[in-house]
This record gives structure tokens, sequence and C-alpha cells, in this order.
């Protein structure tokens, strides 16, 4: 099953969330699990609402989400530049001292995969069971 969202306010990645956490029940995963993956959705999704948009215009973040017997991936995709290449590696780098990144890094962390698009404006998240 897949989930699809256009997220332009915080309070509707509030509501994306609690979508997502109901989905998340559904599945026999460890309370972890559970929490690492909306942390990481949380946070690619306000990387997108906070820079992701192009200069002038609103943020519109799209958000698809699909979990199945092998595991969780999740789609964000924003109307902005892109993620700088210096920080898409989550190798940490200077990124502790920088004041945006952490949440990039985090996600290399807790999934198996993070990629970006060549323009680096749409990020996919992979965590496998």
């Amino acid at each position: 099953m897949q989930t699809y969202m256009k997220i332009s306010t915080l309070s509707q990645l509030t509501i994306a969330t609690e979508c997502l956490q109901r989905q998340l029940e559904q599945w026999d995963i460890s309370a972890e699990k559970k929490m690492d993956i909306r942390l990481c959705v949380m946070e690619a999704v306000q990387n997108g609402l906070l820079y992701g948009s192009a200069e002038g215009q609103p943020p519109e973040v799209h958000l698809s989400w699909q979990c199945n017997c092998d595991g969780f991936s999740f789609f964000v995709e924003d109307n902005g530049s892109g993620v700088p290449e210096r920080q898409r590696s989550g190798n940490g780098s200077g990124v502790l001292l920088d004041e945006h990144g952490r949440g990039i890094l985090l996600m290399h962390v807790l999934l198996d995969e993070v990629i970006f698009n060549e323009k680096g404006n749409r990020i996919t998240g992979r965590m496998k069971w």
C-alpha cells in the first residue's frame, strides 16, 4: 500500500505523521524502528518545508511512503534548488558544526539507504526488515 500527501505547513506534517504512525502500528516491527521511521520522515519533510521552496514561492513538499513485508520506503520531494552535494553523504564531515545537515546525518545512521536525485530536491529513504 502506498500513501501520498502534499504538505505545505507544519500542521499538515503533524497530520501526515499521525497517519504514518497509524499505518506503522499495523506492522509487527519494534517500537524503535517505528520511532526511527517517523523521525526520518519528519526530518526530510521539515527540511523541504524550511529550505525547499523556490525563491518567492511557498513550500510544496510531496511525501509518499510504502510499507510491505520487505521494509519501509519513503520519498520526499520539494520545489527548491536541492540539498548541497557536500551535505548529502551523511558522513558527518563538518556537519555537526554546521547550522544545517544533522537530519540528513541521522537518516544515514538510522536507514539502510538514503538516496538523493541529481538535483538534490528528492530524497528516498529505505529501512529493510
